[in-house]
């Protein structure tokens, strides 16, 4: 395990938070995009001024920034692109993400220093079509979603390229996320940025002359998910990539809250240190704890060892699973005493998790409170920033959490519930 090269970890930043939260808990590099010329133009993304001050300040903490600028571009989008060009010419990431071969030409044409990476939407699948961006003079190439690790490999052995792969996060049902279904059903194009993940949908059939009379298409009688794929999770898996010559693991999830970016990247932080210390590589029970407290459809392991059944992908349905909450985040610290920015309601007497190493899964109860003018209060909301006394260990930029429906509040309701019955 010594002598494995250790795979870079990159991480999703959909807006300057993100950024900052991902870069927090360890990643190598992060990727990121303008609205405009973006696969997630949802996201909060970045305005030019915005850009640039997001690669100063990845590059201030050691971290490397990727550009997605994976957009499939028609004729109107061609002078926007040059001027875009133009910018991350004077801001100089490490390297940007596309898919398009003209677009491939004009920034070899129009900022040749600026190394490419070849997306997952051009969907890369074989050895010939590895070697044939190897020699136009691509950088990395992020493998297609429906690779197995035997497949990889094969591209390792015959290419020098670099390889990345996604490691966790959504998966898109259709082949490398070349999707249709949004500009259909939605009339916005998930391959201009605006999926308005229609697969995600419950749908149910109906006979032309039974109106109003809904029938499941498949599996139980709230609908089917058949188009809704599990999540992707490679937490057990991560050595296997390494291996096989995985040179980046990159985490889906731009669109997602920091919540996610603060959990998983921390996780997967440690899974791949750990396997970079010489020992044998242990799954940490506590990796696929934390990986469920936030928001999925359940996890697979995605075309990574061939065909699965299909019960191993398809989101069934039930709920979406979350078992933590997002309550705030720490700005400052002055001895045992923080200012946090609250993102929910908190209640003196609330149990709190603090994402901090050496601190996860022990619970700490909310004691004295203050507000910024030092008043002493019992509860605030969302948007408030609060003074509270913090254990030994809380850095600043840590995310305070608690378990669903563990608060104060939510208890003195049930128990008022239980009193009137």
């Amino acid at each position: 395990m010594s002598d494995m090269k250790v795979p870079e970890l990159l991480a999703p930043a959909g807006d300057f938070e993100k950024l900052k939260t991902a870069i927090h808990y360890g990643a190598d590099a992060v990727y990121l995009g303008d609205s405009r010329f973006s696969l997630r133009g949802k996201a909060g993304n970045f305005t030019d001024g915005e850009l640039e001050k997001a690669v100063l300040y990845a590059r201030k903490k050691g971290v490397k920034v990727y550009v997605t600028v994976n957009i499939f571009p028609h004729n109107r989008d061609l002078a926007g692109l040059e001027e875009h060009i133009e910018l991350l010419r004077e801001v100089r990431p490490d390297a940007v993400i596309l898919s398009d071969p003209g677009l491939f030409m004009m920034f070899k044409k129009k900022a040749p220093e600026i190394e490419i990476h070849i997306s997952t939407q051009a969907n890369i699948t074989n050895v010939e079509s590895a070697l044939f961006w190897e020699a136009m003079g691509a950088g990395r190439l992020v493998l297609s979603r429906e690779l197995s690790v035997d497949e990889i490999r094969d591209i390792r052995r015959k290419t020098s390229v670099g390889l990345e792969v996604f490691v966790h996060g959504s998966m898109c049902i259709s082949y490398s996320g070349r999707c249709y279904i949004s500009s259909f059903l939605a009339s916005r194009s998930a391959n201009m940025g605006q999926c308005t993940n229609s697969c995600r949908w419950n749908y149910v059939l109906m006979e032309e002359k039974r109106d109003g009379e809904f029938f499941p298409v498949f599996e139980n009688d709230r609908g089917t998910f058949i188009m809704s794929s599990k999540d992707l999770c490679m937490i057990e898996h991560l050595p296997m990539l390494a291996e096989a010559g995985i040179d980046s693991l990159k985490i889906e999830g731009r669109m997602k809250g920091i919540n996610y970016i603060a959990g998983v990247v921390k996780t997967y932080r440690e899974a791949i240190d750990s396997m970079g210390d010489g020992s044998e590589y242990r799954l940490n029970p506590g990796w696929l704890r934390e990986l469920s407290m936030f928001s999925s459809r359940g996890y697979t392991t995605g075309m990574f060892f061939g065909k699965q059944p299909d019960e191993d992908y398809n989101f069934d349905g039930e709920s979406y699973r979350m078992s933590h909450e997002l309550v705030g985040i720490i700005l400052g610290r002055d001895g045992n005493t923080a200012s946090v920015g609250l993102r929910n309601r908190l209640d003196s007497g609330d149990p709190v998790e603090y994402l901090s190493p050496g601190l996860e899964e022990k619970i700490f109860e909310i004691g004295l409170m203050k507000d910024k003018d030092g008043t002493e209060i019992d509860s605030a909301r969302n948007g408030d920033v609060v003074f509270i006394r913090i254990p030994d260990g809380v850095r600043r930029n840590d995310l305070i959490r608690r378990e669903r429906g563990a608060g104060v509040t939510q208890r003195n309701a049930m128990r008022v519930q239980g009193d009137n019955r």
